[in-house]
């Protein structure tokens, strides 16, 4: 089960006024060594309280996952292939990307 199925299902336990500690329960007999730690049931029971209304990660300021593309990877491979000796930092200036995320790429 995905992280946002089991906020869905704390946020249902919240809103039927169960506590934190039954929530717990409830999902350890249900879903055993896959259901989220007490602790994270407790940071989203606080995150319901003070008004979230929404299950799904909230938005995060930096460069985006999708920087990363097929076509890049692609064209980082045919360049490593033409030269092996290119650097790091030589085919980050090319495709446009930083250094840490072409280590990952």
């Amino acid at each position: 089960m995905e992280k946002s199925e089991f906020r869905v299902l704390i946020k249902l336990y919240f809103l039927r006024k169960k506590t934190i500690t039954e929530t717990k329960e409830k999902l350890d007999k249900y879903y055993g060594d896959s259901a989220p730690s007490i602790s994270m049931v407790k940071k989203w029971f606080t995150e319901f309280r003070c008004g979230r209304t929404s299950t799904s990660d909230a938005e995060r300021s930096g460069r985006p996952k999708e920087v990363i593309t097929p076509e890049i990877v692609d064209k980082i491979h045919e360049m490593i292939l033409d030269d092996r000796r290119m650097k790091v930092r030589e085919l980050a200036h090319v495709v446009g990307i930083s250094t840490g995320t072409l280590y990952f790429t």
